[in-house]
């Protein structure tokens, strides 16, 4: 019969899920996971990331890169017949990589002798998870991380078909003529590059007045210029009232400007934020505190208000991003084992990415942020074309923009868009962490030619010493 008491009881086994329960184990808890598959996509080893969002999208993108590269054969030197891009073949690969990961998690969960417990969690006291068809287990300590799901908006449900998420996007072998993105966030950023890039007409719609609305406004605008020259169109300031079926296609209505307009389509995909998975999960006959629209109320340790309950990833809304849940999840199953922890609580030095093409990275504050925190700003803005090896690779739009604190030195945000920005921006993220300044940034040498070269730049432009700009 299997073990039914442990030091640590995980329900989910998402990113925040499987730090926690590999962390768990680590520090030398007994540990079971209880994740629910049920086919629909927020469930499976490894969560939404690695099943039905950031891995399996990123390898799709990855093809999105090849077929626009393959538009400009002909500036390569490269010349060929009847060239065929075949959308159904990109997502039967993304399918195998995302394969191929879970695999991999259900190995280390293997390694670290974590009991693997499949069925639908339900807390029944602080210590005691009843497992729908199975047995009920009691626990020390249990880690919620169950996650958060696409949401629906007024006239736009969600039905997996005309109105669809991210999620069925991932599946769609048949590329429609033209689509729908409402929300221009990083979701709808990506998937307005993927389907353009096959040939799609892709019309976006976003209640703000820029894209990526979040980001800083300079970075909003150099986004649009590239998205316009690459064809994708957009509504900014829009509100779309609704979607009406005409023959077998769709019809958008919506609003720009004070005047009534239309958008023929024949899907829409809805990239509007999240919903916590935080329902009939039993949080209320355990007294589980939340907020807003179900999210867990935690602390910087990821307690919840009662003893031995924590809550991490997404379910928790402090931000909804995979590598944040990775630390969150690590630190729950530290403070579940008594290890001597620090807490998160400083969100804004997360950094934030965005997959498409044009890439964008960003930590810290926005230039407006810093402003209104009344910081003394001294920025450093340089283009890529300074780094030798971007027009080499055929790719130098965008620009690397660092924010400091003109008395301090102390970097308090920067802003990366263009080729490969997702993996600079570590480099900030590591300097900030041990509260360097600009001066260290551009006194480090960084090899040439490497596109890392412009975020030296930026750190010398602060005080006017760029050499290539």
């Amino acid at each position: 019969m299997a073990e039914t008491s442990f030091d640590l009881i995980v329900i989910g086994a998402g990113p925040g899920g499987y730090h926690a329960a590999i962390r768990g184990a680590q520090l030398g808890l007994s540990v079971a996971v209880v994740e629910k598959d049920d086919g629909t996509g927020i469930g499976g080893l490894g969560g939404v990331c690695l099943n039905w969002g950031c891995i399996p999208s990123k390898s799709l993108l990855k093809n999105a890169e090849l077929v626009s590269q393959m538009k400009e054969a002909d500036e390569w030197g490269f010349t060929f017949d009847n060239f065929k891009a075949d959308m159904g073949k990109a997502v039967d690969r993304s399918r195998k990589v995302s394969a191929r990961l879970t695999q991999g998690i259900g190995f280390l969960f293997r390694k670290n002798k974590i009991q693997l417990v499949k069925g639908k969690a339900t807390l029944k006291s602080s210590t005691q998870v009843e497992v729908e068809g199975g047995d009920t287990l009691t626990g020390k300590n249990i880690v919620i991380a169950t996650g958060a799901r696409a949401r629906s908006l007024p006239g736009l449900e969600i039905d997996g078909q005309s109105i669809i998420t991210s999620r069925h996007a991932l599946e769609l072998r048949d590329q429609p003529k033209a689509i729908a993105i409402i929300g221009a966030s990083a979701i709808g950023c990506e998937f307005a590059y993927y389907f353009n890039a096959y040939g799609t007409e892709v019309m976006m719609f976003e209640v703000m007045e820029h894209l990526v609305p979040k980001e800083d406004e300079e970075v909003s605008k150099e986004l649009e210029r590239q998205f316009g020259k690459q064809g994708i169109g957009f509504a900014l300031g829009a509100k779309v009232g609704g979607v009406e079926k005409k023959g077998k296609r769709l019809v958008l209505k919506y609003e720009e400007g004070g005047e009534a307009k239309e958008f023929t389509c024949d899907k829409v995909l809805l990239g509007v934020g999240v919903q916590p998975n935080s329902d009939d999960i039993g949080l209320e006959a355990v007294g589980v505190k939340t907020y807003g629209p179900g999210f867990i109320e935690v602390d910087g340790f990821m307690r919840t208000n009662v003893g031995g309950v924590y809550a991490v990833g997404d379910v928790n809304g402090k931000l909804p991003l995979a590598h944040v849940a990775f630390d969150q999840g690590v630190l729950a199953a530290e403070m579940a084992a008594g290890h001597e922890a620090q807490p998160i609580d400083d969100y804004a030095s997360m950094p934030r990415c965005t997959y498409c093409n044009p890439q964008i990275a960003s930590i810290g504050l926005t230039e407006a942020q810093a402003k209104e925190q009344g910081i003394n700003v001294k920025i450093g803005k340089v283009p890529f074309a300074v780094a030798g090896k971007s027009v080499a690779i055929g790719d130098s739009d965008g620009f690397a923009k660092v924010i400091t604190d003109a008395d301090t030195g102390e970097v308090v945000g920067a802003h990366v868009i263009g080729p490969e920005a997702t993996e600079l921006i570590a480099e900030i993220g590591m300097l900030k962490f041990l509260e360097g300044t600009n001066v260290e940034l551009h006194r480090l040498t960084h090899a040439h030619p490497t596109l890392s070269e412009v975020i030296k730049e930026a750190g010398a432009a602060v005080t006017g010493e760029a050499i290539h700009f």
